[in-house]
């Protein structure tokens, strides 16, 4: 509750707050609990030997193709990614390159977009993907949504006149 009371404060007030209070602790606090708070999540476009993308079947979704990914759990962004694809299909993927940020909705959430490259392993169904798959680009298994091909798009850095 006071967390709403500080986050409807005007920001020059908690300026003024900030710089005026003693105790560090108590700023801290006052400025976690006034800010916005989002989930990161980390997505990635891997690609094996031969340049197909590893689309995996999802068992919780409507539409159940998509890219790999998940939450970062208090880790880098680059260790996230690597543990969330090999949890998920017991592959091991190298990430490539800086990640691309992108603000997505329901639920309010940072995502970091990779490039990724498949190391080794065998693919191991489980609970939440039961198949996987490796595509040419535009080749894409039916339930795939458009808003997961504009994401390869962007990690490929392809446009539509491509």
């Amino acid at each position: 509750m006071l967390s709403r009371l500080i986050r409807k404060l005007p920001n020059r007030w908690l300026v003024w707050m900030y710089v005026h209070f003693p105790g560090k602790g108590l700023k801290d606090w006052m400025v976690y609990r006034s800010q916005a708070k989002f989930l990161m999540a980390v997505l990635a476009v891997v690609t094996n030997e031969k340049g197909e993308i590893l689309l995996l079947r999802h068992t919780y979704r409507k539409e159940p193709w998509g890219i790999p990914g998940g939450w970062m759990q208090y880790e880098s962004p680059k260790r996230a990614l690597e543990r969330e694809i090999y949890e998920e299909t017991s592959f091991k993927v190298k990430a490539l390159g800086e990640a691309i940020p992108i603000y997505a909705e329901k639920p309010h959430r940072i995502e970091l977009l990779y490039r990724a490259r498949l190391i080794s392993g065998t693919f191991k169904p489980n609970e939440e993907i039961s198949e996987c798959r490796f595509c040419r680009f535009g080749e894409w298994p039916e339930g795939l949504p458009d808003s997961q091909i504009q994401l390869i798009r962007i990690a490929l850095g392809k446009h539509d006149h491509d």
